[in-house]
Formats: C-alpha cells, structure tokens, sequence
C-alpha cells in the first residue's frame, strides 16, 4: 500500500514542455506558409491529448482555411465553439487534477479573445463557400450563414462587455476626484497598487466593423450603419489608444458610417456634413468622394503574422519567517535576451512596489532591502497563518527547500510593419492599407490581466505539491529510504513545475484593411508584401457589389 501511495504521488508530479514546444515542428511549417505539411505534425501533437481537444479544433480548423478547405474548417470551429463556451464550467475533478500536478493537465477552455475569433474565422469561411457556390439558392443561404457568424460576434461580445468596465467609465475614473482615485489605489494594494481593468478584453471595434461590412455586403445598410458607428466609436473612446493603433482607425470606420448613412437615407444633408467636418482629416474626406454611386468595391483583409507564444518564467519561492511573509523572487536563465523579458516582465507586473512590501522588505534589509523589492514579490501572510503553516510543518519545508513556481509571460515581440502594394489593371500603387487591430497587443494584455491570479494558484499549487511530496517521505520509518525518498520527491516537484503557456497560436499577429472602390467590370489584382505575391484569380465585380478578399500572409 506504501509503496502504491508513493507511485500515485510521483504520477502527480509530471510535467511538461511549453505548448509552443510540443507543437513547434507543425508551427515552423506554417509560419513558412506551408500549410498543409504543418498539418500533420500538428495534429498528431495535439490529437491525442483530450486536455488540448480545443486547441486541435483551432490550430487545424485554422489550417484548414489557410489551405482554401472552408466546409471543414468551419466542421472544426463549430466543434470548438461548443467547446469554448463562455458559462462552460469546468469540473472539479479536471480542477483539482491540474492544481495536484500541473495546469497543462485541465482543460484548456479558450480566451475571450479566441471565442470570438472561432465565429470571425467561420463568418469568413461562409463567404469564401459563398463565392464558391454554383447556384443562387445555395450562394444566397451561405452569404446568410456568414451574417448569422458575424451576428454571433456582436453576441459574444456584449457578453464580455457586460463583465467588464467600459472605456467611458474608465475615462471617468482618470478625471475623477484624487480622494476617488487614492481609494480605488488602496482597494488594488494587494497588486502591488496595480489596476488590472486597464488591460482587460472588453469589447473589439474590429469586430464590430466587421460585422458591418457583413451587413453592408448584404445591404442592409441601417444595420451597417450602426455597426460602423460600435466601431468608431470603440476606436475613438479607447480601443486604438490600448492596442497601439493609429486613429486612422477611428477615421476609417467613420467613413464607412458616414457612407452607409448616405446609401440607408433618412439623414439630412447638414447632418452628414457636420459629421464628415468633425470626424474625417482632409485625407479621408478624400477618400471618401472617391466612392461614386453604384460603384462595387475589393475589400483586402490582410492576415498577418502569428501570435506570439507564452514563456515560462522561474520563480524561487522561500520564507522570511521574521516578516511573516513568503517571497517569490525570479531566477537567472541561459538565455540572456529571456532572462532580460523576464525580468521586464516581473519588475512590471508583480514587483513590490505597494507600501506593506516595501516596509516588509526594509525591516527584512534595510534600505537595500526595501530596493531589493523592486526584484521580489511578497505575500504577507500575517502571524495567524503563519502558525497554520508551522502547524502543517510547510515553514520548514519553505525554509529548508527550494521550491520553485513557474508563471507564464509574453516576451518582447514586433510586428510586421512592410507596406504592401496593390497592382489594378496595369495600375500599381501603395494602398491604404490600414492596421485595424493587433491580436498579438490584446493576447498580451490579457496575459497582463490575469497575471496575478496565475502567480498566486501557482504558488498554492507548488506549496501542495511540495508538502505532498514531503508527507510521502515522511511516512516511511527506514532513515535511509526516507532521505533518499525525500530528495527524489523534491527533485521530481521540482523538474515538473509548469505554468499553463497554452493559446491558440495560429492566429494572426495583426489584421490590416484595404478597401478600393472600382466601377463595374473584369479584374485581376495583386497584392504584394515584402517577397510575397498574392493574386485571387480573375473576377467579375457588379454595381453595388463588394469582393472579400481572405488573405493569409505568414510573415
């Protein structure tokens, strides 16, 4: 029975590589662009593991598109939106598993970042199959099926919205009274005085805008006109400010709100100029007399780059009994370039920075100690627990053991900054191309939002596993073994510490936006981007009509 207890605690302590690891062989295929060789290898990394079933549906459904195959790609999103229902909630043995050994044994759910890009991918696959189609009945009820995807969109997103602060009631907070502002300071003192709302995912102005160019495409301009407008005003309020985006944004779908209240009717004249005077440069106003009536149009939507993926960071854990405190400090690595993100990382996000840490640090060493914070992060814990701790024999354990604790984070990245070219009939020239959102941004600062809560389970979680490993020990009388027992158990919790790096790494870094009115007639076009070429073939563009053009550039 000893020895079975024993053998089920080491099965407990497992661990793993990072997910951009386990599936790189498949990733470095598809940042060449070659997407149907990286299929293989990254399905059998990801197939087999039911905790990773989500991330197979994104990662190939996402191929799939790349590769032109839209009925199956969107066979695989819809399975993955089932799966990542947003009030999906998780077992308590699929919890409870992941804290005892690591939280890349749970079930990976998706972000709300992700959720809404399932129905986006999907809404693009209809109107690829639409085009595709051969009969009008059948043409007309997948451009139908694109719009409910796009309404899906608009869906999910004011299911975030609702949890989360507004951009205007974050900018009344910036301009409110300072006794306001010290309160909502100290209500943040655990985090270090950090307010986390500033990063949350809470609404997505690209998702909106592209909602309206669905429901222009079907010209139900009313309905695109309010969609345009969700998203100008997102841009405008604070959207392009959080994600680095120019406010050519905000202009962009200003322009097309103006455009669709002219093409809707029922706004006077004076409205529509008094809105072009107060939202469009002299530039946009340009552009927009360069659409003429009946004019079709080519929308470009450009797919570029890749998500970055999560690193783990290592951190000590150790106590500091005098201040009743558990301090997590981070470790050096091989790497430097790592080792300086990670660093950034943490002196960013969780260095003692609030006034408790730092009076704890300078009773712990003096003034150096108290800069010596901006390197660790301290959990006071107070004389009550700390007993508990004593009591559970942990402060031992903490005092006498190394323990390490693993977090993930983002290191430093850039984007994808080339200008493309658009050649039209024998006509080339630089396009407007315009960065309408940046993937890669928001992942980030979602990361940022829940760095707390991943700090804090994963310290619970190593102290468990760690005082586990020590009570198995513990339980066997022969002195020899319980030595050599013991330091196999601190080895094994140790080498098996992992941080959840999982997130669905196909996605684009960034999406750009270009739009050309053309009259009707015959066209051939080709978009080029740094050494890519791209062309959709020869096509027919109607009065009224708009083209959708999916690109995919990898780089």
């Amino acid at each position: 029975m000893r020895w079975a207890i024993i053998w089920i605690s080491f099965t407990l302590l497992t661990g793993c590589a990072t997910y951009k690891e386990e599936i790189d062989q498949g990733l470095t295929l598809a940042k060449a662009g070659q997407w149907e060789r990286a299929e293989s290898p990254l399905s059998d990394a990801l197939k087999g593991n039911d905790h990773d079933k989500l991330l197979y549906y994104l990662e190939i459904g996402t191929l799939a598109q790349n590769q032109g195959d839209y009925l199956r790609s969107n066979e695989l999103f819809e399975k993955a939106d089932q799966l990542s229902d947003t009030f999906f909630q998780k077992s308590f043995t699929n919890r409870a598993w992941a804290l005892l050994s690591n939280p890349r044994q749970g079930d990976y759910r998706g972000s709300a970042l992700e959720r809404v890009y399932i129905s986006y991918f999907k809404s693009l696959n209809y109107l690829a199959l639409a085009e595709q189609a051969d009969n009008h009945a059948k043409k007309l009820k997948l451009t139908d099926a694109a719009l409910v995807e796009a309404r899906r969109i608009g869906n999910k997103l004011n299911e975030i919205q609702a949890q989360q602060a507004t951009y205007q009631d974050l900018n009344a907070k910036s301009k409110q009274a300072f006794y306001l502002k010290a309160i909502d300071w100290l209500s943040n003192f655990y985090n270090g005085g950090r307010s986390t709302e500033e990063y949350a995912y809470r609404d997505d102005a690209w998702g909106r805008y592209m909602q309206g160019l669905q429901y222009e495409k079907n010209k139900q301009y009313d309905d695109a006109r309010i969609s345009y407008q969700a998203a100008a005003t997102l841009y405008e309020a604070g959207y392009a400010k959080q994600y680095g985006l120019s406010d050519i944004t905000t202009e962009r779908a200003w322009l097309d709100t103006i455009r669709m209240m002219r093409k809707g009717g029922g706004w006077s004249h004076q409205e529509i100029a008094e809105l072009i005077s107060s939202k469009l440069s002299s530039k946009m106003q340009t552009t927009l007399a360069s659409y003429q009536q009946d004019n079709g149009e080519l929308v470009i939507l450009e797919h570029e780059g890749f998500i970055p993926d999560k690193s783990e960071m290592t951190l000590q854990l150790y106590a500091d009994p005098k201040a009743y405190s558990l301090v997590l400090q981070p470790l050096a690595g091989s790497d430097h370039h790592h080792q300086n993100d990670a660093f950034r990382w943490f002196t960013m996000v969780y260095s003692d920075t609030n006034p408790l840490n730092l009076i704890a640090n300078y009773k712990a060493g003096g003034a150096w100690g108290a800069l010596g914070g901006v390197f660790t992060k301290r959990v006071i814990v107070g004389p009550v627990v700390w007993r508990q701790l004593q009591a559970a024999h942990l402060d031992t354990l903490l005092t006498q053991q190394f323990i390490r604790v693993t977090v993930p984070y983002y290191r430093r990245f850039t984007l994808n900054e080339q200008h493309p070219t658009l050649a039209i009939e024998g006509s080339t020239n630089a396009t407007n191309s315009i960065q309408m959102t940046s993937l890669a941004d928001i992942a980030l600062q979602e990361q940022l939002a829940t760095a707390q809560r991943d700090i804090y389970e994963g310290l619970v979680r190593e102290l468990l596993r760690s005082w586990l490993a020590d009570r198995v020990a513990q339980s066997v009388h022969d002195d020899t073994a319980r030595l050599l027992l013991s330091f196999i158990g601190q080895v094994s919790v140790i080498a098996s510490s992992a941080a959840d790096t999982r997130n669905w790494l196909t996605l684009p870094a960034q999406i750009k936006l270009t739009r050309v009115p053309l009259p009707e007639g015959t066209y051939h076009p080709k978009y080029s981007v740094g050494s890519h070429r791209y062309s959709p073939g020869e096509f027919a563009l109607h009065s009224n009509e708009i083209k959708v053009w999916n690109l995919r550039n990898p780089d």
